[in-house]
Order: C-alpha cells, then sequence, then structure tokens
C-alpha cells in the first residue's frame, strides 16, 4: 500500500468513526470515458426513469450529445433530439413548472459565418490569429421538450450571438449573453427568458463570467474579476455578495430554500428565508464542497474534496439528529463535478473525473446506491454541471488565454415524491475553432484556494466548428 493509499484509509476511517455507517452494496458503472471536462453533462429523474445525458467526439472530432437513462438498476439507451446543427455540446435538463422535462445545450448552426470562420481558421497555428475571427461566431442556445419517450422540434431559444452561460428554476431560463463574441466581457447581458425563448428582461451588466446558481428571480453571478453579485431580475438590482474561495458558498435548492457552507468551520447552515432550519458539522476536514437536497424527513448530503492529490466524494444523510454514511469513494482526481437523483429505494449519484490535465480528457461514472427507504422528498434540487446545478454554456474563454468558455448551473423546481438534480456545476466549455494550437487556460474554481493550469490542445476539424475544453467547475451551486 503506497502513502496516498494509507492516507486515504486513515481519512476514511475518521468519516465512518464520525458516522454511522450504512451497509448496502452500491453498483458502479462507466457512463463514458470518452468526453471532456469541459463539456460537463446533465442528470434529472422524471417520470420513474434518471437521465443522464452528457457530450462525446466522434472519431473525426465532432462534437455531439448522447444519452442513458436508468429504470432501477436497468440501464437503456435515452431518446434523442433531431439535432441539426455543426455541433451541440454541454446539456441541461431542466423540470418546468408545468411538470414537462426540457433539455437545453449549446449548439453551432451551420450558418454562412459559421462555416467561413471553419474555413479561415482551418490552417491558423496561432491563437492570436483566433482572436479577430472570433467575432463572427454564433453559438445558439436550442432546445427540446420530452413527449413520452420521444423528444419534441428543436428550437432555437436565440438567433443570434453568442450564449455564453444557462441556468433555469423551471419557469425562466437567466442567460449569459453577447450580441456579439468578444474576449473581454465588455458587453454581456443578462437576460430572463420564457421555455420558449421570449425575453422578459435584459440587464447590460458588462464583466460577467457565468451564472452558478438561480433561483426565483435571483442570480448569483461570477465576474471576471473574480467577485460575485447577486443580480435581482425583478427589480434590475445588482448587489455584491462576500463569496470567496476558502470561506463561504451558497446555493439555492429550491421551494425556498437555501445552503451556505463556511468551508473553515465546515458547517452546512440551510434557511427557509430567514429561519435555520439546520446547521450541520460535517465529520471529515476534507470536504471542499457540498450539496445537500431534501429527503424524508433529512437531507441527503453530496460532499467532496480534495486529500492531497487524490479526491474523496461521499453521500451522507442527515436525519436531524446524526449523519449516516451512505457511500464513501476515494478517486484518482479532485478535479470532479457530482450529480445526484433519487428514485425510489436507490440514490443515484454520478461524477465526472478529469483523467487527464493536459488535453481535458474525463470519463463520468455513476453509483447506483439502495436507500433503507423510499424517497419522500418533495422537490427537486439541482445543481450544473447543472447540476444547480446543473447548468451549462459556452462563452468565449479569456482567464489567461484566447479560448472560449461555457458556464452552466441549474437550479430546482417542485416536484412530488421524487429528487434529482445535477449539483454544482457551472460549466466552462472552450468553444474551439478547427485548427491546432496549444493554448493556456487558468481555470480558477470559485471555492478553491488555488488556481489550475490547464493547456488545452484545440483540434482540427475540417469545415466544422465544435467544442472542446477547459473546465471550470463549481461546488455546491
Amino acid at each position: 500500500m503506497n502513502w496516498r493509499n494509507t492516507i486515504l484509509t486513515v481519512v476514511l476511517a475518521v468519516v465512518a468513526a464520525a458516522t454511522t455507517v450504512a451497509h448496502a452494496t452500491p453498483i458502479l458503472i462507466t457512463i463514458t470515458n470518452n468526453t471532456n471536462f469541459g463539456y460537463g453533462y446533465a442528470m434529472a429523474n422524471y417520470n420513474g426513469l434518471v437521465y443522464i445525458y452528457y457530450t462525446e467526439l466522434t472519431p473525426s472530432g465532432t462534437a455531439i450529445i448522447r444519452g442513458v437513462a436508468f429504470n432501477g438498476t436497468t440501464e437503456m439507451k435515452a431518446p434523442l433530439p433531431a439535432f441539426n446543427d455543426l455541433g451541440e455540446a454541454s446539456p441541461l435538463l431542466v423540470e418546468l413548472d408545468n411538470g414537462s422535462l426540457m433539455m437545453i445545450w449549446a449548439g453551432v448552426p451551420a450558418t454562412r459565418s459559421n462555416l467561413a470562420l471553419a474555413n479561415k481558421t482551418a490552417n491558423a497555428t496561432l491563437t492570436s490569429g483566433l482572436t479577430p475571427l472570433l467575432s463572427n461566431l454564433t453559438i445558439l442556445l436550442q432546445a427540446s421538450v420530452l413527449h413520452g419517450d420521444t423528444w419534441g422540434p428543436v428550437v432555437n431559444l436565440t438567433t443570434s450571438g453568442d450564449a455564453m452561460a444557462y441556468a433555469s428554476d423551471g419557469e425562466y431560463i437567466y442567460l449569459v449573453y453577447e450580441p456579439k463574441l468578444t474576449l473581454t466581457y465588455n458587453n454581456t447581458v443578462l437576460e430572463e427568458l420564457t421555455p420558449s425563448g421570449r425575453v422578459v428582461k435584459a440587464l447590460s451588466i458588462p464583466g460577467i463570467l457565468g451564472i452558478t446558481t438561480a433561483w426565483n428571480g435571483l442570480v448569483v453571478a461570477q465576474f471576471l474579476n473574480g467577485t460575485w453579485a447577486l443580480v435581482n431580475m425583478n427589480n434590475g438590482s445588482v448587489k455584491q455578495v462576500p463569496l470567496t474561495p476558502t470561506s463561504l458558498m451558497m446555493g439555492y435548492m429550491g421551494n425556498g430554500l437555501t445552503y451556505y457552507f463556511n468551508f473553515s468551520s465546515r458547517v452546512l447552515t440551510i434557511t427557509n428565508g430567514s429561519r435555520v432550519i439546520a446547521n450541520i458539522t460535517l465529520p471529515s476536514p476534507w470536504y471542499d464542497y457540498v450539496y445537500p437536497l431534501q429527503w424524508g424527513s433529512g437531507f441527503i448530503i453530496i460532499a467532496w474534496g480534495q486529500v492531497f492529490l487524490a479526491g474523496l466524494l461521499s453521500a451522507l444523510y442527515w436525519n436531524g439528529t446524526g449523519l449516516t454514511t451512505l457511500a464513501n469513494y476515494t478517486l484518482k482526481s479532485s478535479s470532479i463535478v457530482p450529480g445526484v437523483a433519487i428514485v425510489g429505494h436507490y440514490l443515484y449519484l454520478a461524477w465526472q473525473e478529469l483523467e487527464n490535465l493536459e488535453n481535458g480528457t474525463s470519463s463520468i461514472y455513476l453509483a447506483i446506491i439502495p436507500l433503507a427507504t423510499p424517497s419522500q422528498a418533495t422537490h427537486t434540487a439541482a445543481t450544473t454541471t447543472t447540476a444547480r446545478t446543473t447548468t451549462t454554456t459556452t462563452t468565449t474563454v479569456t482567464r489567461t488565454t484566447t479560448t472560449t468558455v461555457i458556464e452552466l448551473v441549474t437550479t430546482t423546481v417542485p416536484v412530488t415524491t421524487t429528487v434529482s438534480s445535477i449539483v454544482n456545476r457551472t460549466v466552462t466549455v472552450t468553444r474551439q475553432i478547427p485548427v491546432t494550437a496549444t493554448v493556456t487556460v487558468t481555470r480558477t474554481p470559485p471555492f478553491t484556494s488555488q488556481s489550475i493550469l490547464a493547456t488545452i490542445v484545440i483540434v482540427v476539424i475540417v469545415g466544422v466548428v465544435v467544442f472542446l475544453a477547459a473546465r471550470r467547475y463549481y461546488t455546491g451551486w
């Protein structure tokens, strides 16, 4: 046993000693080994099934969306919308207020400008040569609604410009949009859209990089300078919030519930307005991020963090008086994006794990964990990523490079008997053009104290504008 395994064994022993351990035999499934960390994935329960949609690359390098569904422990191929673009990526699943399931994604339409851009960049070898061309790039926000086991027509929620980040609370879609792509984010617009794409409100707020969580017209936005602000779409106010990478994180759970996680004290606080519902001290000092969702008379808490060079991912249950450990996983990488859903007697815990820092290659895994009692949850929570949660979007990257970025977050909606969510996922996706070049991207996860420096290799794709990936992940939003 090497030193890393020894340390992880000690960590798990500490967690087990501080909690009651529920003995069950989870099933572990590999969803895909052929995705990129920047693409993210989407997860939701609907009509008793759990759906997972994700992005893969074809042998020619084109980005496409695939999906699987689970009925209990039985895996099946999920239906797909009739995609009709040069490439699609970064799906988001949202249960609308009317009970329908909608998929939202970023699509690169076969417009004259996109095709011309692909041709012009095919011979480009320096990233500096891409900058003046990106202003002609169009990335649309598209959607489809599931009817039974068939997806409906593909609808363009936007018709021009670039969708940079998006989230939904089931009633509205919140979109960070640029009419013309820049690398400075100086003309970003925060829009509130109906599920049909009608713009309800549009606020010109320069410098927005992405959305970390949103609910009931309240949007927590991250800015390029590393700050966060609470944007009230109802009255147009923008108020800076004291969120920091090493002290405090927050997110909306739906049904009026908000959670805060104090990194230093490891205390998770769940509130309903001004009333504190729970103050929960987590058992391990290694948990950097959390995402709670209501279940039964308590909360299931997904917690994860870095243990030296490895990662720790746990599912815990708080019954109002104590914590029970449902599952612990030690991972090769601490760069993960979890997702969670509960249906009947099963907890579905998914995570996307970074496999290769240099090219962004990642895998998506799913653990199906038996629960002692059926779900009594009364709402859906979300994540990305989002995941709240769940949320993906496309945007042009900047950080320290000239690449495009997509931010994703999904939030939650009321449901009756099951809980589902993509937790903690704000996606940073580089939208890549067909060219061979090396781009250095600094990715700073908002609730970690370190920056992750990743080298992204842009792949040559003839005549196609696709998405490849650097990924910035948000946890707990």
